[in-house]
């Protein structure tokens, strides 16, 4: 089977636990065979007048009942057991993979998408390998066991017994195609539902603030109508497996019935054997029924193991080598004619530099210039391509992502911060740290007195993305975050857009002190901040249109000094102050 081939590396660790759970469930199915062949022995009794031997049998067959009763939840704990670490063995190695993912695989892939995958898609493949399996073992089992018992009552009688069988295979074998399709299809409605839940929840502070409640839930109603019209085909696939499977059972009870019967009539077989022999077809139409139930597992199982494959048959992620092995010290970075586009659409175009170790570089443009997409290829967050960008001489695109990033401290644009309390991402980068470290810390993003107000101070739980702060508290956060770790570049992505000119430059003025000596790329929004800068480069369409000191480039007009004099102007009409001719 596909799936189990798939999963191969996974059942391995559990084959002691699997091992343990086929040979109590063949224990279980022993005792189970048991129990129609003191059905016979009694009935022989019964006619011969033999008492002793009736309550014999009858006793054997009690405790042959308790006994398969016991033996059956040891078979069931060890399988559903191995299933369960199966289950946290792959989803540990699933996530692994899709972090070590560049930016362009999550641009490809919605984020509610893989989170079904890693709900619905791993708790099919849980059941699969559960109760699937366990289902699947014990069928074979009994199946073997009861064919070879009724062999041994009467040949031709088990001839007659299993002549509807092959019609089963057949209806199965045309079902299943069906059944995998439509799993399939099921599974990936799940997806955009999960991904239209997501978006709603993570966006409910704009959905309401702009009224859009209405529109939204019309979508998320069409997705939800489309999820159930999928779920109401499979389910009427499902529905024709079970009237499929019980009609074997009593076609064959039928059969022997008949035949059976007439040879009880004839002399050439027992009351007792009779018996027997039905009680052990009884025993086939059980595991006959839940062949089917196992069916729409095993065809879920297999749709889910697809979608799963896509993140399996991504690279594995070796270990990372030892902290003490990468370098803390500010890095040279080279750009030599970096050209970079998302999907075919350029964002940087041509881009040449130098920047020496420990230089200051402040990152000026408008929107959509290209600032953000440059920190991203220094923070190796995108691929850069080969032969393009630098890091102390070594092509970044030759080296291994995660070790590089372990030399930067990154402070993104929008403060993303985790579920958890202000102390838990403040320290997220040194989670080791005194309680006296975090005091200082917080004192130099000025989050001291504000903690001191909080109902629970650093405790206090931040919510998801850190919504109970404010968006200045977030980026201070943020900053707090980068600054726990010993990071040799800084890539601050205009991390005071939400603080105000005087908490900014308060802020900034903290900052400057401890970077220096690191190697800084700042992108501000607020160009006045870059005057300490030692190279500031004027971004345009993805293009350095200028580059240079602060005074020389207002002194040489262009680009940076409308940016500058617009920002003035701003600040000035918020203060309310005249405006003068220069």
């Amino acid at each position: 089977m596909r799936v189990l081939a798939a999963l191969r590396p996974y059942l391995l660790p559990q084959r002691a636990a699997l091992a343990w759970g086929s040979l109590w469930l063949a224990a279980t199915s022993l005792l189970a065979m048991l129990i129609p062949w003191m059905l016979k022995l009694g009935v022989e009794a019964v006619e011969a007048g033999r008492g002793p031997d009736l309550a014999w049998a009858a006793a054997v067959l009690a405790l042959a009942a308790l006994a398969r009763g016991a033996t059956r939840i040891a078979s069931r704990l060890y399988y559903l057991h191995g299933a369960r670490h199966l289950e946290v063995a792959l989803r540990r190695d699933l996530l692994a993979r899709l972090l070590a993912q560049d930016g362009f695989f999550f641009d490809r892939h919605r984020t509610g998408d893989l989170l079904a995958r890693f709900t619905g898609d791993l708790a099919n493949v849980r059941m699969f390998v559960g109760f699937g399996l366990l289902t699947l073992v014990n069928a074979a089992i009994v199946y073997l066991l009861s064919l070879a018992l009724m062999l041994s009552l009467s040949p031709t009688l088990t001839l007659v017994a299993v002549l509807p069988y092959p019609f089963l295979l057949l209806a199965v074998k045309r079902l299943s195609r069906r059944l995998l399709h439509h799993s399939t299809l099921v599974q990936e409605g799940l997806g955009r539902l999960s991904e239209a839940v997501e978006e709603g929840v993570s966006g409910q502070a704009v959905i309401r603030a702009y009224g859009l409640g209405v529109g939204r839930n019309a979508r998320f109603a069409a997705i939800n109508d489309e999820y159930l019209r999928r779920n109401l085909v499979l389910a009427r696939l499902r529905a024709l497996v079970l009237p499929v499977m019980t009609l074997v059972g009593p076609l064959g009870t039928l059969l022997v019935l008949y035949f059976g019967g007439r040879q009880v009539a004839a002399g050439t077989l027992s009351l007792g054997e009779f018996v027997a022999f039905n009680a052990y077809l009884v025993q086939l139409a059980w595991p006959t029924l839940l062949l089917g139930w196992v069916l729409t597992l095993v065809q879920r199982a297999a749709a889910s193991m697809e979608r799963l494959q896509l993140l399996l048959d991504l690279p594995q992620v070796p270990r990372l080598p030892a902290a003490s092995q990468v370098s803390a010290a500010p890095p040279r970075i080279s750009l030599r004619a970096l050209s970079f586009a998302y999907d075919g659409k350029p964002a940087l175009r041509d881009l040449s530099l130098e920047v020496p170790a420990g230089t200051l570089v402040g990152l000026a443009g408008p929107a959509a210039s290209g600032k953000t997409t440059l920190l991203r290829l220094l923070a190796a967050l995108y691929p850069p391509p080969a032969g393009t960008l630098f890091v102390d001489g070594r092509d970044l695109a030759g080296l291994d992502p995660r070790i590089h990033r372990l030399r930067v401290a990154a402070v993104p644009q929008e403060g993303r911060l985790f579920s958890g309390s202000l102390r838990d991402n403040l320290l997220y980068a040194a989670p080791g740290a005194s309680a006296e470290e975090l005091g200082r810390l917080a004192e130099k993003v000025q989050l001291g007195a504000e903690a001191a107000l909080f109902p629970q101070g650093f405790d206090t739980r931040v919510g998801e993305g850190g919504m109970s702060l404010s968006g200045g508290q977030r980026q201070r956060v943020a900053i707090g975050r980068a600054l726990a770790r010993d990071a040799g570049l800084w890539l601050l992505d205009d991390p005071f857009s939400h603080l105000d000119a005087l908490t900014a430059r308060a802020l900034w003025d903290e900052l400057r002190p401890l970077l220096r000596g690191r190697t800084v790329f700042l992108v501000s929004g607020r160009v006045s901040l870059l005057g300490a800068a030692d190279l500031i480069v004027v971004l345009d369409e993805g293009r350095i249109v200028a580059q240079g000191s602060q005074a020389a480039l207002l002194a040489r007009g262009g680009l940076y000094a409308r940016l500058y004099h617009r920002e003035q102007l701003r600040d000035e009409l918020e203060q309310g102050s005249p405006l003068t001719d220069d």
